[in-house]
C-alpha cells in the first residue's frame, strides 16, 4: 500500500510539474492586476515612495494649483502621504488624476504580458534586458515627471512591479528555453538535411520520418510535397494521402495540394476495390492531377492483362520513348512461406529470358524489385495471345496455324540449344501479332536452366492441360516436354478443343498418362492428314516416341506446309 501510495504522489507531482510554467505564473499576475477593482497597499508602496521623491523636485510648487503655499509652510503632499499610507485617504482629490487612467494602466499590464510571454523569446538576452530596462524607466520617469511639473498624479506603480518582477521570472524561462530553441534549430537543420539524402536514395518512409523533426519551413515542405509526388508515381496511394494531408495541416494551402488530395482519395475508393498490391483499375485512369505510377524507369501506361502470379502492365521508358510489357509479382498476394519460391521462379524467368535473343522469343529488357513487388520489363508485342483463336467460331486459317507452329518450334529450338526449356507453352503465353504475321514466345516464368544445379524434379509447374505425361508424374524434364505441350497447342489451334478434357485433376492425369487422345479429324474432317501425323507424333506418351528436337519438329511442319498448301516458310 505504501509502495502504491508513493506511486501515485509521484504521478501527481510529475503532473504537476508539467503544468507548472513560469510563464503561466506571469500571466495569472497579469489577470490579476487587470480585474482586481482595487490595488493592495503591498502594490501601493512604489507609488507612496514615488510621491515623496517628488518632494524634492522644485517645480512641483510653482504647478501647484489648488492651494497656495508659503515657504513656512509644510509641503502640501505630507498630509496626502500620511493619509495615503494610513489607508484613511485615497486618491488626493486636490491632484488631478485622469478618468481613463485605470483602464490605461490595465491595458498596459495586458501589453507588458503580452511583451514578456511572446516577445522576449523571439530577441537576444541582451536586446530584452535593455528593450525592458527603457520601458520601466520611461513609465517611471512619466510618473514622477506629471506629479512634479504638472501637478498630475499617475500612479502607475502596479505595472512597473508587473514588468520589472515579470522580467526577472522569465529570465529563469528564457535561457533553457533559448538553449531549447538552438537544439530544436539545429534538429530541425539536421532533420532537413537527413530527409533529403534519404529522398535522393528512394527511401519515402524515412524521409518523412526524418521530417517530423522539421519546423514547417518552405524548403521542408518543397521537400514533403516532392516526396508526396514519388510516393504517388510508387502506387503507394495511401502513404501519398497522408503526405498531403500532413502539407494541408502546417498551411491550409500548399501548391496544388487539395487538387491532388481530392484526385488521390477518388482514385484510392476505386483502387481498394481491387486486390492489394499494385491493383488498378483496366485502362489505369488516374486522375488529371495525379502523376502517372512508374516502376523503375517506367511509366505505367495501362493494364494488359493478369495471371497467377501477376498483372502485365503497358510501360514507358521515358530515356528512349520505348513501350514495354511489364510483368509483377506482387508480395502481397501471397504468404512468406511461399514467396521465397516464387521469387525464384520469377527472377529465373528473367535470367532465362536474358539468355535469349531470337526473333520469336519476347526480349527482356530489365528485371528490377520494389518494397511490394518485382518486376521485369520485356518487348511489348502489338496484338494478343493466341488463346483467343482457340474457340471454334474464331479459328484462325490452317496453313496460318502452321505457319505459327512452325516459328514456334523454331524458338523453341534456340532456347533448347542454350539449355533453357520453357515447361508451360500453350495458347496464352503465344503473342501474336496479325499485322506483322509474327508469333513470340513469352513467359519463361517456370522455365527450367537445364544446367542449373539448383533444379528440382518432382515438382509440378505449369499448365494441366498442356502437360507432358513426365511433368504429371514430376520426373526429370528434357526438351522433349515442351515438343509434346506444343502439339497440344496445335491441336487447339486446329479444332477449338484440347486433346483430353476433364473436371477434375486427377481425372486429367489419368487420360494424359493412359488414355488415346482423338485424331484431330474426328473433329475436323477437312485438316490435312499431315496434321495427324504431326500431332500424333508429338503427343506420345514416351518421350522417345516424339520429335526429338524442335527442329525436327519444325522441319515436319514446313515440308507439310509446302505439300499440303503449297506455301514455304523461311
Amino acid at each position: 500500500m505504501a509502495d502504491s501510495r508513493k506511486t501515485g504522489l509521484s504521478v501527481l507531482l510529475g503532473r504537476l510539474w508539467r503544468w507548472y510554467s513560469i510563464r503561466t505564473l506571469v500571466l495569472l499576475c497579469a489577470c490579476l492586476l487587470v480585474f482586481l477593482p482595487t490595488r493592495p497597499p503591498s502594490l501601493q508602496a512604489l507609488d507612496i515612495q514615488l510621491f515623496e521623491t517628488a518632494q524634492s523636485l522644485t517645480p512641483i510648487a510653482a504647478v501647484r494649483t489648488s492651494k497656495h503655499i508659503s515657504p513656512d509652510q509644510s509641503p502640501w503632499w505630507t498630509g496626502v502621504i500620511e493619509g495615503y499610507r494610513s489607508g484613511t485617504e485615497a486618491i488626493p482629490q486636490d491632484l488631478s488624476v485622469p478618468y481613463w487612467l485605470p483602464l490605461a494602466e490595465r491595458v498596459a499590464i495586458l501589453l507588458m504580458a503580452v511583451y514578456l510571454l511572446l516577445g522576449l523569446s523571439r530577441m537576444g538576452l541582451a536586446a530584452g534586458f535593455w528593450l525592458t530596462f527603457l520601458i520601466l524607466a520611461g513609465i517611471t520617469t512619466t510618473e514622477l515627471g506629471m506629479l512634479a511639473l504638472q501637478g498630475k498624479w499617475w500612479p502607475l506603480g502596479s505595472a512597473i512591479q508587473f514588468l520589472a518582477v515579470g522580467y526577472l521570472l522569465m529570465l529563469f524561462w528564457l535561457r533553457p528555453h533559448q538553449e531549447i530553441q538552438v537544439l530544436q534549430t539545429n534538429q530541425h537543420d539536421l532533420g532537413l538535411k537527413l530527409a533529403g539524402q534519404f529522398y535522393q536514395q528512394q527511401r519515402l518512409d524515412q524521409a518523412m520520418e526524418a521530417l517530423e523533426f522539421c519546423y514547417a519551413t518552405d524548403e521542408a515542405l518543397e521537400l514533403c510535397y516532392s516526396i508526396a509526388i514519388e510516393q504517388e508515381k510508387k502506387r503507394q496511394y495511401t502513404a501519398a494521402i497522408n503526405t498531403y494531408e500532413a502539407i494541408l495541416e502546417q498551411t491550409g494551402s500548399f501548391r496544388d495540394v487539395k487538387e491532388r488530395l481530392q484526385s488521390l482519395r477518388a482514385a484510392n475508393s476505386v483502387l481498394t476495390q481491387h486486390a492489394t498490391g499494385l491493383e488498378m483499375a483496366s485502362t489505369l485512369a488516374i486522375p488529371e492531377a495525379s502523376v502517372k505510377p512508374v516502376l523503375g524507369r517506367y511509366e505505367i501506361q495501362q493494364e494488359l492483362g493478369r495471371g497467377a502470379m501477376g498483372i502485365v502492365y503497358l510501360g514507358k521508358d521515358p530515356k528512349i520513348a520505348r513501350l514495354v510489357a511489364i510483368k509483377t509479382l506482387n508480395y502481397q498476394q501471397f504468404d512468406s512461406q511461399e514467396l521465397d519460391e516464387l521469387r525464384e521462379r520469377f527472377f529465373r524467368e528473367a535470367e532465362a529470358a536474358g539468355r535469349l535473343s531470337h526473333p520469336n522469343i519476347v526480349a527482356v529488357y530489365d528485371v528490377g524489385e520494389e518494397v511490394d513487388l518485382a518486376y521485369i520489363a520485356m518487348d511489348y508485342v502489338q496484338g494478343c495471345a493466341l488463346d483467343r483463336y482457340c474457340r471454334a467460331d474464331e479459328l484462325l486459317p490452317v496453313a496460318k496455324v502452321y505457319e505459327l507452329m512452325a516459328q514456334v518450334a523454331d524458338a523453341l529450338q534456340y532456347a533448347h540449344e542454350r539449355n533453357v526449356i520453357h515447361r508451360d507453352i500453350k495458347p496464352s503465353n503465344l503473342l501474336y501479332n496479325p499485322e506483322t504475321g509474327q508469333v513470340k514466345v513469352s513467359d519463361f516464368g517456370i522455365a527450367r536452366i537445364s544446367d542449373d544445379s539448383k533444379t528440382r524434379t518432382g515438382l509440378m509447374l505449369g499448365s494441366p492441360l498442356y502437360m507432358s505425361p513426365e511433368q504429371l508424374k514430376g520426373k526429370a524434364i528434357k526438351a522433349t516436354a515442351d515438343l509434346y505441350s506444343l502439339s497440344v497447342t496445335f491441336y487447339q489451334l486446329l479444332t477449338g478443343a484440347t486433346p483430353f478434357k476433364a473436371d477434375t485433376l486427377p481425372e486429367l492425369s489419368i487420360q494424359i498418362l493412359n488414355k488415346k487422345h482423338k485424331s484431330v479429324r474426328e473433329l475436323r474432317e477437312d485438316l490435312p492428314a499431315s496434321a495427324v501425323r504431326i500431332i500424333n507424333k508429338g503427343l506420345q506418351k514416351e518421350p522417345s516416341k516424339r520429335f526429338q528436337n524442335a527442329g525436327e519438329m519444325a522441319a515436319a511442319i514446313r515440308e507439310a506446309l509446302v505439300s499440303d498448301f503449297g506455301r514455304e516458310v523461311a
